[in-house]
């Protein structure tokens, strides 16, 4: 399930590392922009349901979904995408009234699935990502959408709240 930054940051990352990458969001143009960057798939999850489609897609199921929004309806999906033996990792931050969701434990047990829970990557591997970058097996480049003065940052984070361009703000004008 990818869905702003964090999302296609990982649609790039695992395309990269060869696997075949569904994407899903509720944005066309953020599905549109994924499906310009290489991904294998797209699905609308304002128009069907997504895990159904998924599995259709992949013949089965994912073997990883890793679901970057953190609300019930997107976690729920990206658990029940997965094929048995499917790895669910919960990047997006459930918060609010959101940290703490009824979770389709039935879909969990019935195809042992493994959960993980994240709050980023340890320092430690911060070489091992940035290589892939720097040796130029990974673009980030078609991430970054727009690029900001210091004064928008905080118009920036309050579009969070809503759905939001494709890709990512960068600050690249500190002076105003």
């Amino acid at each position: 399930m990818a869905r702003g930054g964090i999302g296609l940051s990982a649609a790039i990352l695992g395309r990269a590392l060869g696997a075949h990458v569904v994407v899903v969001d509720v944005v066309p143009e953020k599905l549109e922009h994924a499906l310009s960057l290489g991904m294998d798939a797209a699905v609308n999850a304002a128009e069907e349901d997504a895990a159904a489609r998924i599995k259709k897609i992949t013949g089965g199921g994912a073997h990883v979904s890793v679901e970057a929004l953190g609300i019930p309806q997107t976690v729920n999906a990206s658990i029940r995408c997965l094929r048995p033996l499917g790895r669910h990792v919960q990047v997006g931050m459930p918060i609010g009234h959101h940290a703490i969701q009824e979770v389709d434990m039935n879909a969990v047990y019935m195809a042992n699935l493994a959960l993980y829970g994240t709050r980023g990557m340890p320092s430690h591997r911060y070489p091992s990502l940035l290589g892939l970058i720097t040796r130029g097996k990974v673009d980030m480049s078609p991430l970054i959408a727009r690029e900001i003065p210091l004064s928008l940052a905080g118009a920036e984070l309050a579009a969070f709240n809503g759905p939001t361009p494709p890709g990512v703000a960068v600050i690249t004008d500190f002076t105003r």
